[in-house]
């Protein structure tokens, strides 16, 4: 890091601290965002929602460790739900259960434990997932597919079944309308912060409230999904509703963001819907309530770039003038996947021919005669050369990659496709917490 450079990092960072100023973040007309100074209300900030969060022992550090959220009971018969997941091949036990084995339009809760992933665990692991949800719907009093599950930490230990069960029972039978914090941090592991959101948002038809909470900092360049998280609402939507918004929001936020390329097996988004303002969603009223979700998703999928492994900066690659949207996606991960270009960024180094490196390699037999690339909003290649810059640029440049929030925009001068991809920069905690996360 040059010397000086002392970028806003963890909850410092502008999504985290002061979102309004980020220039990444737009939030839509009718959204009020709900953050008193004693923190976010998070998931249960939405009417008809308990939770709670304790430690049961899965952590060596006593720290909380175990989380359930659930619609209340009164609100059981309207409540609908949407869950996505990883597409790794070696899927962790709870995702295998969760997505084989639940109603995914009708769950009614969630138990998430940390510290362990379940994952790698064979029929052990199926099992103990199994009893996780078996329990938890048990106390609560609701049918076993209607309760989700999942897990997160060290891949390949199995869980102690009798740990867990009792640690279930326990957390789920202390359920409060205030204890969606304590699930949020039920959930964290190498989380320097945890990652929570709620707003209001007038609809037009009425006033409907959301809210999230999500972990993750590293493993983090999903598919389909993110590490863990769940979504809430009192909004009353139908099974379509919620797939729909639910598809569409991850689609722009989570599978859009990149920490160190590496896709975990447990990667899970839940979103349930209890229905409680009573409020439904004609065609204008649900394009704004799927606004003010995409939005709030944003904001928590870079609060996790944010919080990416030592990192210190959240970077947005731009791709345009592509001839569709399949290869500007292409190679904005590309560059956003380069070890070469995060390292710079870490380093406040305005090195545009990693970029250009990176994108062209994504881009291998073709010419870009065309192509262009803006550093930070300051224009260093144009029509395939370099800029000779002005003394003005070249201090506008230094600066730029100095901040915490960097743009990067290639233009590929090919057709009219663009893509955009959220990342952060590299640096030596990212070694020392992976080179220690097992001991």
């Amino acid at each position: 890091m040059k010397q000086g450079v002392k970028p806003a990092a963890g909850t410092d960072h502008p999504v985290v601290k002061s979102p309004f100023e980020s220039r990444f973040l737009l939030f839509p007309e009718g959204v009020r965002l709900e953050e008193p100074a004693s923190g976010s209300p998070t998931v249960t900030y939405p009417r008809g929602f308990l939770a709670a969060g304790l430690p049961i022992g899965l952590k060596e550090s006593g720290r909380p460790d175990l989380g359930v959220l659930s619609v209340a009971p009164g609100w059981h018969d309207r409540d609908v739900s949407a869950a996505m997941f990883t597409t790794n091949a070696y899927a962790a036990a709870p995702v295998v259960v969760t997505r084989e084995e639940c109603d995914l339009d009708h769950l009614v809760a969630v138990v998430m434990s940390s510290g362990n992933a379940n994952a790698c665990t064979g029929e052990h692991g199926l099992a103990v997932a199994r009893d996780m949800g078996a329990t938890c719907a048990e106390v609560l009093g609701v049918p076993r597919q209607r309760v989700a599950v999942g897990s997160t930490g060290i891949i390949g230990v199995q869980l102690d079944r009798d740990v867990v069960v009792s640690g279930v029972r326990k957390v789920a039978g202390a359920l409060t309308t205030g204890g969606g914090p304590d699930f949020a941090h039920a959930i964290m592991t190498t989380d320097r912060f945890p990652k929570m959101a709620a707003l209001e948002l007038d609809t037009g038809s009425g006033q409907v409230r959301l809210g999230v909470c999500a972990k993750g900092a590293g493993m983090i360049n999903p598919a389909m999904a993110t590490m863990l998280c769940v979504v809430t609402t009192d909004a009353h939507l139908d099974p379509a509703q919620a797939r729909q918004s639910l598809k569409y929001a991850v689609g722009r936020t989570f599978n859009r963001i990149t920490v160190d390329g590496e896709m975990s097996t447990n990667d899970t988004v839940v979103f349930l819907s209890s229905g409680a303002s009573g409020v439904t969603l004609g065609p204008e009223a649900l394009k704004r309530f799927q606004a003010a979700l995409e939005a709030m998703l944003l904001r928590v999928a870079l609060m996790m770039v944010a919080d990416g492994e030592g990192a210190t900066k959240v970077i947005k690659a731009e791709v345009s003038g592509a001839e569709d949207h399949r290869q500007a996606e292409r190679v904005a991960r590309a560059i956003a996947g380069s070890p070469l270009v995060k390292t710079a960024m870490h380093g406040g180094d305005p090195n545009w021919g990693r970029v250009v490196g990176a994108a062209g390699a994504a881009m291998a037999g073709r010419s870009l005669p065309a192509s262009s690339l803006r550093l930070g909003g300051v224009l260093v290649f144009a029509e395939g050369a370099a800029r000779v810059l002005s003394a003005q640029e070249r201090a506008e440049l230094a600066a730029a990659v100095r901040r915490s929030e960097i743009e990067i925009a290639l233009d590929l001068g090919l057709g009219g496709a663009s893509a955009a991809v959220f990342f952060s920069d590299l640096g030596h905690d990212y070694i020392t917490i992976n080179a220690e996360y097992h001991t």
